[in-house]
């Protein structure tokens, strides 16, 4: 799905006034940063996925994005719909920012992102709800540059970059420990720094010592096999924007076709790393692109169509619900106050993809086998 470069020898005051006016949390590095080694952070080792969390599994959840909370009340009421729509799973998604696709500052709008209190509170309520808290920070871009977006980020000092980015996620992931998470997403989409191995090794290492759940990281759904660091991780995730037809007029029946020829793909190497698979994000907009084109929800003249959200949901539903080697999905999103027979994004709230959601969340649960 579609940094502020800090000078970092003297610091005008006015920078200073203008930042704390403005409510933004900044993460530099504080000098150079030399790249990170696996000797720095200890030998890695194979992470076992031990049985008691499995139990776990699957997590069938609803992602709830959650911005500044001046009155919780309307994240609870979220809460306790998608309690009623049978889910066990809520997905929070948190954002960071960076300027653009060179910056190498990672940084959070606090007028835009909840305080760690509260957040803590919010997975509190919603654990007290009987969900299982899947907690998800993503990078946003403030001012891309053309084509640009998280997944083609490309820091003039990737060491910066790094360094700027660990701070900000065990920002969140102390959030999430105060709540009581029960896993904790490292990192989302960022294509273009999964190569550097080493530092994303030192990222999960720093993290596990904050944070005590599972650890998963989602990757794009064309990209996971790149990702060179699942050994270090609880569960491999993936978001899931594929191609599932050539229009509008695509059956359900074809749907289910184009999963299985996926799942053909996917699940024996799934099975190879001997972990289990969950969909972070699985959801589809009420528009008339959504099955050839479910990545882009940009384009304003392309007409409503929510029949054709209703059949993705249903053929994602036939061909995954109840697939042993599936630790879990969760369907994006659930927006407060959204939905209805007019809405054109990704929420089924009010639509007829809800109804197939209810439905299916109705059925039991199944043993995960990974």
């Amino acid at each position: 799905m579609k940094g502020r470069v800090l000078t970092l020898i003297l610091i005008p005051l006015a920078a200073v006034t203008y930042l704390v006016a403005a409510g933004c949390v900044m993460w530099p590095a504080a000098a150079p940063v030399e790249k990170a080694t696996v000797a720095e952070v200890d030998p890695p080792r194979p992470v076992v996925v031990p049985a008691a969390q499995l139990d776990a599994l699957p997590m069938r959840g609803v992602v709830l994005q959650v911005q500044r909370i001046d009155s919780p009340d309307v994240y609870y009421k979220a809460i306790d719909d998608i309690v009623g729509l049978g889910a066990d799973t809520v997905e929070i998604a948190v954002d960071s920012r960076q300027e653009n696709g060179t910056g190498s500052m990672i940084f959070l709008d606090m007028r835009m992102s909840p305080s760690p209190d509260k957040l803590a509170d919010l997975i509190k309520y919603a654990k007290g709800k009987g969900l299982h808290v899947i907690l998800m920070p993503i990078v946003l871009l403030e001012k891309p540059r053309g084509n640009e977006w998280r997944g083609t980020i490309k820091p003039e000092v990737w060491d910066e970059w790094f360094s700027s980015y660990r701070e900000m996620i065990e920002h969140y992931a102390r959030a999430a420990q105060a709540g009581g998470a029960d896993v904790f997403v490292v990192g989302s989409e960022l294509l273009s720094t999964e190569k550097y191995r080493d530092e994303w090794v030192r990222t999960i290492h720093d993290v596990r010592k904050i944070f005590h759940g599972m650890l998963t990281y989602s990757a794009n759904w064309d990209h996971y096999r790149s990702v060179p660091f699942w050994d270090q991780l609880d569960l491999i995730s993936t978001n899931s924007y594929y191609k599932l037809g050539e229009n509008r007029e695509v059956s359900v029946e074809e749907i289910v076709t184009r999963w299985r020829a996926i799942q053909k793909d996917l699940l024996p190497w799934v099975h190879g790393m001997h972990k289990p698979f969950m969909f972070t994000e699985v959801g589809w907009c009420s528009v008339a692109n959504a099955a050839h084109e479910p990545w882009d929800y940009t384009q304003a003249s392309v007409p409503l169509d929510q029949d054709l959200q209703r059949k993705l949901y249903e053929g994602f539903f036939k061909a995954w619900y109840g697939e042993p080697q599936l630790g879990g999905f969760n369907i994006w999103q659930w927006t407060p106050g959204g939905g209805g027979p007019d809405d054109r994004n990704y929420t089924p709230a009010g639509k007829p993809a809800e109804k197939v959601l209810r439905e299916w969340l109705a059925k039991p649960r199944w043993k995960v086998n990974p």
